[in-house]
């Protein structure tokens, strides 16, 4: 197969591997010992000069999907997940169509046309449908997913006409990520915007990198972003003062490169911090308020006039929408948070427009 770029789209780092569209995939990697290529979110170039937990992040494909038009009949895929199994999620445009299990072993997932074909009709086009129905997804949650193979007759890239046309990019921790949840807030809150979603949480270790922020002001291929840091920096006994400083460059270095762009910075969720408690065997510190004061500062910088601040308290208002470890939201907690937060960059990206 042959790897290159999408010469369809504007943006300038989503790949094309055997005529399949490699969303949310900033380099697709041969690793030595697997076959296929690696489905990896951010470039090598990057990856290797982060955090070694940072690193082992980029490499699952969280938000990472696989696009493909087939009008001519069924498709192959076949695919290998390391470091453990991973659903794989089967759509037409924003149509489920049933899920699968990828292991190590190459899993070959069959991708029929839906039957009856009430999707293509003309109810199915419009502006409230931003991904044409002939639009094959397939969607990872996380793990190691290689992409070994990708046949049909007929198969080609999604064209621009049939993808949404705004990109919403999102930094943070696991709940950015999506990993402790079914739905991810991410997800949530590009569904009701109508856009992509560009997945860049890093569970366990997002600690506002300045590669990463170098890295994301470069991108040009969103329309709003959001920040949302970091309750993984409190966890493990960052200082506020270190806190501020590498929070500081990280919105700056993005806001000041995309002075056009509305850049959202999200304060703490609720979290058992808010009630006084502390992780086992860990010392914080700093506060979840301090935290939340510190960004809501940065964010109110005359000079950066497209940063604009919510508090996660605003957009996950009850401790009932938090899993067992009060500090992951739940399904429905996920479902709050981008009810929420969509309402809030709506007008901002109405402003932009």
């Amino acid at each position: 197969m042959v790897l290159q770029k999408n010469p369809n789209k504007r943006q300038a780092i989503h790949l094309i591997y055997g005529n399949v569209e490699l969303f949310n995939v900033a380099e697709a990697v041969a690793v030595p010992g697997r076959a296929g290529v690696l489905l990896q979110r951010i470039p090598e170039s990057v990856r290797s000069r982060l955090r070694d937990a940072s690193q082992r992040q980029y490499r699952q494909a969280s938000g990472v999907e696989l696009r493909f038009v087939n009008e001519r009949g069924p498709a192959q895929i076949t695919l290998a997940s390391y470091r453990g199994s991973v659903q794989a999620y089967l759509y037409f445009g924003n149509f489920a169509a049933g899920s699968f299990t990828v292991t190590e072993e190459p899993t070959a997932i069959e991708c029929a046309l839906p039957s009856p074909h009430f999707l293509f009709r003309d109810d199915f086009h419009g502006s409230d449908y931003p991904f044409s129905p002939r639009v094959v997804r397939l969607l990872f949650k996380g793990g190691e997913v290689h992409l070994l193979k990708a046949q049909g007759e007929g198969l080609r890239p999604p064209l621009p006409s049939e993808l949404p046309k705004l990109r919403y990019m999102a930094y943070g921790t696991s709940i950015t990520q999506g990993d402790a949840s079914g739905l991810s807030y991410v997800n949530q809150t590009a569904w009701r915007l109508l856009a992509d979603a560009l997945n860049l949480g890093a569970s366990g270790t997002a600690y506002c990198e300045p590669e990463l922020a170098d890295y994301m002001a470069k991108r040009d291929d969103w329309n709003i972003a959001s920040l949302c840091i970091s309750v993984n920096m409190l966890n493990q006994g960052v200082s506020g003062e270190e806190f501020q400083a590498k929070a500081r460059y990280m919105v700056r270095t993005i806001a000041e490169r995309n002075p056009d762009k509305p850049l959202v910075c999200i304060g703490l969720f609720p979290s058992f911090h808010d009630l006084g408690y502390s992780w086992p065997n860990r010392i914080h510190a700093s506060t979840a308020d301090e935290y939340r004061s510190i960004l809501r500062d940065i964010a109110a910088d005359p000079l950066l006039q497209n940063t604009h601040y919510i508090d996660g308290q605003e957009l996950l208002t009850s401790f009932n929408g938090l899993s067992h470890d009060l500090l992951h939201p739940s399904d429905q907690g996920m479902i709050e948070i981008g009810e929420h937060l969509a309402k809030f960059m709506r007008k901002l990206i109405c402003r932009s427009m």
